[in-house]
């Protein structure tokens, strides 16, 4: 079992005939673990309208519970800043040497260091070296370690960040050192409402899209913020595997579905591939052992970098010099 088309709709998707619950079951479990939560649910709901189950019907429940996060802006705030302030502050004697790392700078030096280190913040670098941009954000900044490398690396940019966990914020006011380094507490979906139009040349949001509510939302605040002909650069994660045996059942890490979609590549290239300057690249990672069940063995796994340019008069499309039409052979060109 493999990740399906999305093309299809989501019986056709399911890949199971849902009068055979186990094997539907099975088909959802995989669309789980690959952490594509909508997905399953929308299979999950086109199987019980094809064919009622009580099993179904219990799982859609389980499901719909973990995306509660999801109903309100104060739910989403509440659970992302949750999460964050048990997985940053633990007490006891790890909380006090961190503080101290902190007060002393060398967890600043560190987070650079380590950034720079970083295929991703690779991939950014040279974005920023083709647009030569003057102010940026950072739409999910966490930490602030991106938001932080790039203001060492460049004095003469202006950095800010947004970041929905206050507990993150404080992180990274504390740890900056860097005075074109600014950080805030708000949502991706609605820099739009704090920044004015056309105010950055280049946004990046790392690892984000995966989470929030509202991926057309977030990116339209994104485009309002982003001036004509700036681009945009973003990383989701690149999660394709097999299933070699039985799926177990699935309960999310932190209780809710911290990610709840998915992008496949053949998805990126159908959403974003027409737009100015597109360009996609993979990025390897490494295959954590004993994080998913042994039912799975790898096909891809990483993140995809996704940039583009917001259109302008001025830059016909394909013309940034790292999009695939602009270099003649573009990274992960299908």
């Amino acid at each position: 079992m493999a990740a399906g088309d999305a093309s299809g709709g989501p019986l056709a998707r399911l890949g199971a005939d849902a009068r055979d619950p186990e094997a539907a079951l099975q088909a959802v479990r995989f669309e789980l673990y690959r952490e594509n939560i909508y997905g399953a649910l929308e299979m999950l709901e086109a199987a019980h309208a094809a064919h009622p189950h009580p099993r179904y019907a219990e799982q859609i429940e389980r499901i719909r519970s973990w995306l509660g996060h999801l109903a309100s802006r104060e739910a989403y705030i509440s659970a992302q800043d949750a999460q964050y302030r048990r997985l940053r502050w633990q007490m006891g004697l790890k909380l006090i040497e961190k503080r101290v790392r902190m007060w002393l700078g060398r967890k600043t030096r560190k987070m650079i260091e380590r950034r720079g280190r970083d295929p991703e913040f690779q991939a950014l670098e040279r974005e920023v070296a083709a647009v030569r941009p003057r102010r940026v954000l950072d739409a999910g900044s966490g930490e602030g370690g991106v938001a932080m490398a790039l203001a060492a690396r460049h004095p003469d940019l202006e950095v800010d960040g947004v970041e929905v966990s206050a507990t993150n914020v404080r992180i990274a006011t504390r740890l900056n050192r860097f005075r074109n380094a600014r950080f805030r507490q708000g949502l991706a979906e609605e820099v739009h409402q704090v920044f004015p139009p056309g105010a950055f040349d280049l946004v990046y949001s790392f690892a984000v899209l995966e989470h929030v509510r509202d991926v057309e939302e977030t990116i339209g605040s994104i485009m309002t913020v982003l001036r004509p002909g700036g681009r945009f650069c973003f990383v989701v994660p690149m999660h394709e595997f097999r299933a070699v045996g039985p799926i177990p059942d699935y309960a999310p890490v932190h209780g809710y579905a911290d990610h709840c979609r998915v992008f496949s590549e053949s998805e990126l290239y159908q959403r974003f591939g027409h737009e100015a300057g597109f360009r996609l690249q993979k990025i390897p990672g490494a295959w954590k052992h004993g994080e998913l069940p042994a039912c799975f063995e790898p096909i891809e796994f990483g993140s995809f970098f996704v940039s583009y340019s917001k259109p302008s008069t001025l830059s016909p499309p394909g013309n940034h010099p790292l999009s695939p039409r602009g270099r003649g052979q573009g990274e992960g060109n299908p």
